[in-house]
């Protein structure tokens, strides 16, 4: 190094400004752009490791929840999560809910024998009946798919000056035992999704029938949970959502519903083989 300095100094001035202006114009531009270029390459190489590992985590997930079920029909987390569900068929977990809205008129404000009630009167009565309407559910519920069910949430707002709507949560068990489960076979995971209830659900209706439908719709998702057991040995309800909601300015009602259903399938022999 000491040797280089002194060749630099007893260089002449204009080969001192010539080889400045080549480092800063030459030398240094290729010394950066060859840092970059290792610098990217480093990166690159660290980039396919993570996608690589991540890759592979899902793989290991799957593993994890029944190495006899194809890693492939495990690898999203929402299938996961209903795999998780079916796991606990029998127990009553916050995690399996049935999710139901429902909206009704808040009521005349001024009755035959003529007595009158005011907005907020109307307001409160329909906010007092909340904790009622998810114990009714409840008791809906039971009476069709659920051995054990509770009220995880009840909220309610109103709906313009007219209207009220609840929304409620309820986790659920079931009644019926999931079915047969070979731990010496190889399976596959599958998540089935319905719109139940379509014959109840085609033409709106009194609001007050509402509570009806709804009833129809869950023993509908019991019977076909209770299909899918024949057919696939298994069946388990993961989630529910109802929904009962008015004709703007009636007392009209229409009804929507989806359901989604896990179960274990047995896997063809070409999938078995290639595990």
């Amino acid at each position: 190094m000491r040797k280089l300095v002194s060749i630099w100094t007893v260089l002449p001035r204009g080969q001192q400004l010539f080889l400045g202006v080549l480092a800063t114009f030459i030398v240094i531009p290729f010394v950066v752009l060859l840092f970059l270029q290792v610098y990217n390459a480093y990166s690159l190489t660290q980039l396919g490791n993570d996608i690589a590992i991540k890759e592979n985590e899902w793989k290991i997930e799957a593993a994890k929840l029944n190495a006899n079920v194809d890693p492939e029909s495990l690898k999203s987390p929402a299938s996961q999560f209903a795999y998780k569900l079916l796991e606990v068929h029998d127990d009553m977990v916050a995690e399996r809910r049935v999710i139901v809205t429902i909206q009704e008129p808040l009521g005349e404000k001024k009755l035959k024998s003529g007595k009158t009630f005011t907005d907020d009167q109307l307001l409160n009565a329909a906010s007092d009946r909340i904790n009622d309407m998810g114990e009714r559910e409840c008791a809906a519920v039971m009476a069709t798919i659920a051995s054990q069910c509770t009220v995880m949430s009840a909220t309610g707002r109103a709906l313009g000056s007219n209207g009220y709507e609840y929304q409620l949560q309820l986790a659920f068990a079931e009644k019926n035992k999931l079915g047969v489960v070979d731990s010496t076979m190889s399976y596959e995971f599958l998540v089935t999704k319905s719109s139940p209830g379509k014959a109840a659900t085609a033409a709106r209706v009194y609001f007050e029938k509402a509570t009806a439908l709804r009833q129809r719709i869950y023993q509908d998702v019991a019977d076909t949970c209770a299909a899918m057991r024949k057919t696939s040995g298994n069946c388990s309800i993961t989630t529910i959502s109802v929904a009962s909601k008015l004709d703007r300015g009636t007392p009209m009602a229409r009804v929507a519903a989806s359901a989604a259903y896990a179960s274990l399938v047995r896997a063809s022999e070409v999938t078995a083989s290639t595990r």
